[in-house]
């Protein structure tokens, strides 16, 4: 359902906050399990105890990993290069993560279309299979997927449930996979739980929070913030990964406070930010929650006296119509903004617009770079996938300039390399609003926090 068609929906206000405490539901369970938690399986807490250095400077791969265990086979021959390219699509296609896998798709799709699906003379066919995002039903599809379909890659896992469900089957059975979204931290920068068969385009959970710890302090003044997340596994990794930072920058946190998921009343949690002294607020809430809170927070008449600055999910363009002004002057740091400047950028919103109508969210970029990445390194060998050894180097050493700047991988964890933008919402020329960029850092990677 896109944006009109929700605005259609909602004829009212009342009829509105009805609508979006059903399906903001699933768009909430959608987001948070980009973020490793709100299903059946949560997200790991577990992390490595010692920050690293704030800023990310990718590093040789040094420690040894599951990785030199593995033994990829060489498979090459005139009969099977002829053969299409078989690729498994897996995500939550039914259910509360539906409009999110239907973007992930939109993204990975609208890259193999501009090629023809074809890579070095073979056609590229896709097989999509539905996790209905539940664990267990993720590992049985994966398993048909590679055992009964044959595919010879997999992009997918929204669920950080299910991408960990997954992952010894996907490491054990040596299939190359590209992770278009879930976000569990474990999966890259645990050295026990990374595959040298796993790679991961989206994010690692605080990988784009921490940033804005020293951008609040430095560039935007704020000395002391109150914390605000959901109380849940990613919740706490993400507000854990700004209060690290924001500390580090010299900024106290007064206040931490952490609302049940799927909270409808924020009234008891604002009333006790009334009483702080604090320089402003940052919060991560997505879905349902993030449009209650942002509303709920203009209504208590916090903005004017804490502004408030978050994770770019609270103001995510799948809703930023719904919160209308009381969105204007957030600011939030994020890995994409269709609104950043840049002629990639300006190609892929064109060309994702004039496909399917509408400007594309994090999560359509997200699956772009996958699709993408998979299509470069198809390219790189001469699209011999069944060259696995030669395969897996080509997805390690893709790099291009991408929507949102350099794309490459971390030579160690096999996790994309961020530049995380800090963006304000601010209303454009046509009436509408927009995440518009106010400053970038380059070079964020998962182990930088």
């Amino acid at each position: 359902m896109n944006r009109a068609d929700r605005i259609q929906l909602v004829g009212s206000r009342l009829r509105r906050r009805t609508f979006l405490g059903v399906l903001g539901g699933a768009a909430l369970s959608g987001l948070l399990a980009a973020c490793g938690g709100g299903g059946a399986t949560p997200t790991p807490t577990s992390a490595p105890p010692t920050p690293t250095p704030a800023r990310a400077t990718p590093t040789p791969a040094t420690a040894p990993t599951p990785a030199a265990a593995a033994t990829p086979t060489a498979i090459s021959s005139p009969a099977v290069a002829t053969e299409p390219i078989r690729i498994g699509l897996i995500h939550g296609y039914t259910g509360v993560f539906a409009a999110l896998a239907e973007n992930l798709t939109n993204g990975i799709r609208l890259h193999f279309e501009s090629i023809d699906n074809t890579v070095a003379g073979r056609k590229v066919e896709f097989v999509q299979e539905d996790d209905a995002s539940n664990p267990e039903q993720g590992l049985t599809k994966t398993k048909q997927l590679v055992e009964r379909l044959r595919v010879q890659l997999i992009i997918g896992y929204i669920h950080s449930g299910v991408a960990l469900a997954c992952r010894d089957y996907l490491h054990q059975s040596g299939m190359p996979t590209i992770i278009d979204n879930a976000g569990a931290a474990a999966l890259t920068r645990d050295p026990q739980r990374r595959s040298p068969y796993i790679f991961r385009v989206s994010f690692a959970n605080g990988q784009y929070e921490w940033p804005l710890g020293p951008y609040a302090v430095e560039q935007l003044g704020y000395k002391q913030t109150v914390v605000l997340a959901p109380d849940y596994a990613a919740g706490k990794e993400k507000a854990a990964a700004f209060k690290q930072a924001f500390l580090k920058a010299g900024g106290r946190v007064v206040e931490e406070i952490y609302p049940p998921l799927d909270t409808t009343d924020f009234a008891p949690f604002l009333q006790r930010i009334q009483q702080m002294q604090a320089d402003a607020v940052w919060a991560f809430f997505a879905g349902a929650d993030a449009v209650r809170f942002v509303q709920q927070y203009t209504d208590f008449g916090l903005k004017d006296q804490f502004p408030l600055i978050g994770v770019g999910d609270l103001v995510d363009e799948a809703y930023l119509d719904q919160q209308g002004d009381a969105a204007l002057g957030v600011v939030t740091s994020l890995h994409y903004s269709p609104y950043i400047d840049s002629p990639e950028n300006k190609t892929f919103v064109d060309a994702y617009r004039a496909k399917y109508g509408r400007i594309p969210n994090q999560f359509a970029y997200q699956g772009y770079l996958a699709g993408r990445v998979a299509a470069e390194a198809l390219a790189k060998v001469q699209g011999r996938i069944e060259d696995k050894q030669a395969f897996l180097k080509a997805l390690k050493d893709v790099q291009f300039v991408g929507p949102a700047g350099p794309f490459r991988f971390h030579p160690e964890t096999q996790n994309v390399i961020l530049t995380v933008y800090f963006r304000r919402v601010e209303r454009l020329p046509d009436g509408s609003l927009g995440n518009v960029v106010i400053g970038k850092r380059e070079n964020v990677d998962d182990l930088s926090f």
